[in-house]
């Protein structure tokens, strides 16, 4: 099966009232429409990803911000399918610790380990893994990791915007951290850099819908942190 020509932004974004918390007395524009429907998409076609829009997202995503414009993030696009399937080997273990987890909480837990199981497991069947790097050497006389993640926050970001404004479903994961070193050693990465994310990257099997989020009122605080430390989890199931 061919992939499909989608090399515009998609038709059929939601209007302004159908945004999840959009605030009143604003018109969405569509790149506003756009952040508002980029959700997780964990359920991807096999069907294959033209390179000309892979090389879109990284163009999005070195967009980004950066400690003082130093660049430092490194993307990694895993395409062949055994190296894709070594990184699905690698990952077995925390598959292992999902199954681990016990009894969920609620059927929203529920449903949410289950589409990360699903999206583990079949990891190597999404057509793209778009691992976003960074390498450690800013500033130059001394090091500091909390810019490496400043960078790579910002870029993959980007990219999962730009991935839903063509289309395309994205969903931004840390699976890595399961076996961190295994799958270091499949991207045959040097020390000095480090992966920040793993984005699995393909046409979506579901359609897009409102990402769904807490209450505005109940994350902002104006002038001063005002209240307690927790808020009540209403996590999105996407």
């Amino acid at each position: 099966m061919s992939a499909p020509e989608r090399t515009v932004a998609p038709a059929g974004l939601p209007t302004t009232a159908d945004l999840d918390g959009f605030p009143s007395g604003v018109a969405a524009n569509e790149t506003l429409r756009t952040i508002g429907t980029a959700r997780a998409m964990r359920r991807l076609r096999p069907d294959p990803v033209p390179d000309e829009l892979i090389r879109t997202l990284v163009w999005a995503g070195t967009r980004a911000a950066s400690p003082n414009n130093s660049q430092l993030w490194r993307f990694v696009v895993v395409r062949d399918p055994g190296r894709r399937a070594a990184i699905g080997a690698a990952l077995e273990r925390f598959v292992r610790w999902i199954d681990s987890l016990g009894k969920p909480a609620d059927d929203g837990d529920a449903h949410i380990r289950a589409e990360a199981r699903h999206l583990v497991v079949n990891v190597a069947q999404a057509p793209v893994l778009l691992f976003v790097c960074a390498e450690h050497s800013y500033p130059e006389r001394g090091p500091d990791p909390r810019y490496l993640w400043s960078a790579v926050n910002t870029a993959s970001q980007n990219v999962l915007v730009a991935a839903r404004s063509l289309g395309l479903g994205a969903t931004l994961t840390m699976m890595q951290v399961g076996n961190e070193q295994g799958v270091r050693d499949v991207l045959g990465l040097p020390d000095d850099v480090h992966i920040g994310t793993m984005i699995p990257v393909g046409w979506p099997d579901r359609p897009f819908g409102p990402a769904r989020r807490r209450p505005l009122d109940d994350v902002i605080h104006h002038d001063r942190w005002r209240g307690g430390s927790r808020v009540q989890d209403e996590r999105d199931p996407q």
